[in-house]
């Protein structure tokens, strides 16, 4: 039953979504491949350097971890700067190249960071699955890796909508549902002058 309720959810975003922003174009999986391959360039040109003044050369054929600085250069540093580039470019550098973004799967907006955080940690669940996660967005209808489905993000091709956009798309929506509502109190009395009953033939 909760299964069938989240398909349901999940089909009403859909609709909602294309009802409110109909020139939303989704980021597809090589898109993203792409973006992912020049960040690991990237951080690998940043890591290695940084690896090598605490430890020298001799640290590329390391087995295992030599100390401390090794394992928050290597370890900690990425998930720091991943989450950062996130908050404050809602992308990291490879994503920007590429044009695509991550934002709020409802409102388009900038995710929390709190969403964020949990985003980069449920890379580890589209991961432990043989990258079934990451396949994932080959498939989805709204190319939604596990990952994005876990923090309830979306990756598109248009920079997250600003608090100023989203207060003027609320504020039409309440006109619009305002307008539809009055339309419909004067159909309802119209028809109610007429004697008739519109739920019948």
């Amino acid at each position: 039953m909760e299964t069938q309720d989240n398909i349901n959810q999940a089909a009403n975003d859909d609709v909602e979504i294309e009802n409110s922003f109909p020139n939303v174009e989704y980021a597809g999986f090589w898109v993203r491949f792409l973006a992912s391959v020049l960040d690991s360039v990237l951080l690998v040109l940043i890591l290695i350097p940084l690896l090598m003044i605490f430890y020298g050369p001799g640290v590329l054929f390391v087995t295992e971890s030599p100390g401390l600085a090794y394992n928050l250069i290597n370890y900690g540093l990425p998930i720091i700067a991943v989450i950062i580039f996130w908050q404050y470019r809602s992308a990291t550098p490879g994503k920007i190249m590429m044009g695509i973004y991550i934002v709020d799967e409802k409102t388009l907006g900038q995710p929390s960071f709190g969403r964020l955080v949990l985003r980069y940690f449920g890379y580890y669940v589209s991961i432990l699955p043989l990258l079934l996660g990451f396949i994932w967005v080959a498939f989805d209808k709204r190319k939604q890796g596990f990952h994005d489905k876990i923090a309830r993000t979306l990756v598109i091709k248009q920079p997250p909508l600003t608090t100023e956009q989203l207060d003027k798309i609320a504020v039409n929506k309440a006109v619009i549902e305002k307008v539809d509502i009055e339309a419909g109190q004067e159909v309802v009395q119209e028809v109610e002058q007429e004697g008739q009953d519109p739920w019948k033939e």
